[in-house]
C-alpha cells in the first residue's frame, strides 16, 4: 500500500467516524426532545437497537 493510499483510507475512516458521531449526537438530542423512535431511526439511519443502546448509555429512558 502506498503512502497516498494509506492517507486516503485514513481520511475515509475519519469521515465515517465523524458521521457516526453526528448520528449519535442527533439521536441523543431527539431522545431528549421525546421524539418517537421511528422518527429518530428515519433521520439518523440508526437501528432501533442502537438507539435504545444510546438511550440507556445516556440515561434517557
Amino acid at each position: 500500500m502506498t503512502y497516498a493510499m494509506k492517507m486516503q483510507e485514513e481520511r475515509k475512516e475519519g469521515r465515517e467516524e465523524g458521521r457516526e458521531e453526528m448520528q449519535r449526537e442527533m439521536a441523543i438530542e431527539m431522545l431528549r426532545d421525546k421524539k418517537p423512535i421511528q422518527e429518530i431511526m428515519r433521520y439518523t439511519k440508526l437501528t432501533e437497537a442502537k438507539i435504545q443502546q444510546i438511550a440507556q448509555e445516556n440515561k434517557l429512558i
